[in-house]
């Protein structure tokens, strides 16, 4: 029976053949490393090839793989390269491209990761698992208050704002906090960031706006990169509509994030 049982796990282990017919798709990706949010990314097919010299007739790009709580979507069309992709949170992000020849068969796929790696020193992302409920992520300077310029949210914090607040060093920009991305309708992510925060304590506050009304438990996730790397994430339940969930308190001088 040991024999016939090594015998069956080895046929199930063994790939199946490649037909030799079949196109072979080639892909890549450039850059294959970006800031999240920021910078963009092309994924390549154009390299693809056919043994027989057939033409291939379709490029199918598929985003098979993203950071939990990302929007992300490949860019549609039918071009063997896709131009212009957005990530909106920090991690890896597989593509996979299959292509077909003239004569209707298909090749194996073929995967590449584009890694979103965040320059900024500081950086908060907030998703939640229910869409119908507008979630707004709040960042308190050290010392900070809700709902003043010492809150980083929607209200004073978002690009169009052009900054808008002006933390740390008087003038300086490097230590402002921005709001790159905020969701009202779906299910986020949200985005804050600081280049070069102070060497002091920052606050994560999560609210429950009204704005969208969703009855039941929520699950929210706060991620806390420093300098690049996952140092903190949690998810909590939010219910109840117009309420405040104190996080956590980020030590960026010690480099340690605290759950509240």
């Amino acid at each position: 029976d040991t024999a016939l049982d090594e015998e069956n796990e080895t046929e199930e282990d063994e790939e199946e053949p490649v037909d030799p017919d079949a196109p072979v798709a080639q892909c890549d990706v450039t850059p294959d490393k970006v800031r999240p949010i920021i910078e963009t990314a092309r994924w390549i097919g154009s390299e693809s090839t056919d043994p027989n010299g057939e033409a291939i007739i379709d490029y199918t790009w598929t985003l098979v793989d993203r950071p939990s709580g990302s929007a992300a979507m490949m860019p549609g069309g039918t071009s063997a390269d896709r131009n212009g992709f957005e990530t909106d949170l920090a991690g890896d992000y597989v593509g996979q491209l299959v292509v077909t020849n003239e004569s209707g068969v298909e090749s194996p796929p073929c995967e590449v990761t584009l890694t979103a790696e965040p320059v900024e020193a500081l950086w908060v992302e907030m998703f939640w698992e229910n869409s119908g409920d507008d979630m707004d992520l709040h960042l308190l300077a050290p010392g900070g208050t809700l709902k003043t310029d010492t809150d980083c949210y929607y209200m004073n914090c978002t690009p169009s704002f052009g900054g808008g607040l002006d933390w740390g060093v008087a003038g300086e920009t490097y230590d402002n906090p921005t709001l790159d991305l905020d969701d009202i309708n779906l299910t986020g992510p949200e985005n804050i960031n600081i280049e070069s925060p102070e060497d002091a304590s920052y606050t994560i506050i999560v609210h429950d706006h009204t704005s969208q009304t969703f009855t039941a438990g929520n699950a929210v996730t706060v991620n806390v990169r420093l300098d690049g790397e996952l140092v903190w994430s949690d998810t909590r339940i939010i219910v109840g509509e117009d309420t405040y969930t104190e996080f956590a308190t980020i030590n960026v001088a010690e480099g340690t994030v605290e759950a509240l």
